[in-house]
């Protein structure tokens, strides 16, 4: 498990999916700060650049499709190609499914903390961090943890967003596997985020359980977010994305090797 788990993570990591990924993450968070030179905004530190950049960015709608980009049609590709038969003559079909569900885990985790952090580190470099002050840009979550401390406040920041894309991406990678489609991998996150975003919230569903996407991937304009709401919610996008692994993917492919 472990050879292929390493040979798999680093297929995935350097492949043009996440290359192209990464680009767009990217793209996304400079494209505000480019723009923010242009009009700048005077006595921000690092930690409240990044929040301002935030608030211009469009990466809470642009997140939940990138996560889909990456790993989503995978399994999808081994089956067309016929190499799940090949990997079965090396390890059996429940080690592939488990290096399968990890390395999706990972990369995308690893795409969007590279991409925020790469941005957080970069603003920090050239703004410093400054202590708290009344007088602070707006913050819609966690307030508390920004007035203790801006580093701890940007570190959960950024560990939370990385959790919540993997999570996504799990939920995503689910669905793919199910239908065994890959239009079904971008069509979802796309309807997900119009779903949740714009027609929950348009008919106050967002009340009192969030489903809103875009907030678990642009935390920073999250509405009095709460870090143990927004767990829950990728704990509860993350076990729907495994349960749909198990039971049309490994069941399904188990059955049907089984019959042969």
């Amino acid at each position: 498990m472990k050879t292929y788990l390493k040979l798999e993570l680093k297929k995935t990591i350097f492949s043009w999916r996440t290359m192209i990924s990464i680009i767009i993450v990217l793209a996304s968070l400079a494209i505000p700060f480019l723009e923010e030179l242009r009009f700048p905004y005077p006595g921000l530190d690092g930690v409240d650049y990044y929040i301002r950049i935030s608030h211009f960015s469009y990466i809470g709608y642009i997140g939940p499709v990138v996560t889909a980009l990456i790993y989503s049609t995978s399994i999808i590709k081994d089956k067309d190609k016929g190499f799940i038969s090949k990997l079965m003559e090396i390890i059996d079909l429940k080690t592939y499914y488990k290096v399968k569900l990890t390395v999706n885990s990972i990369v995308t985790f690893i795409v969007f903390a590279v991409c925020h952090g790469f941005m957080i580190v970069w603003l920090i470099m050239m703004h410093g961090v400054k202590a708290p002050s009344a007088d602070r840009v707006n913050i819609s979550a966690f307030p508390s943890i920004y007035d203790h401390s801006k580093i701890i406040y940007i570190i959960i920041i950024l560990l939370i967003v990385s959790l919540s894309s993997a999570a996504f991406s799990t939920f995503i990678f689910g669905i793919t596997t199910a239908t065994e489609s890959r239009l079904i991998a971008y069509i979802v996150p796309i309807f997900y985020v119009i779903l949740t975003g714009v027609f929950f919230s348009a008919l106050s569903l967002n009340t009192v359980v969030n489903f809103n996407i875009i907030y678990q991937f642009n935390l920073v304009i999250g509405n009095g977010a709460k870090v143990y709401n927004v767990l829950i919610y990728d704990l509860v996008l993350f076990i729907m994305g495994v349960a749909l692994l198990y039971k049309f993917g490994y069941k399904r492919t188990s059955k049907l090797y089984s019959e042969n």
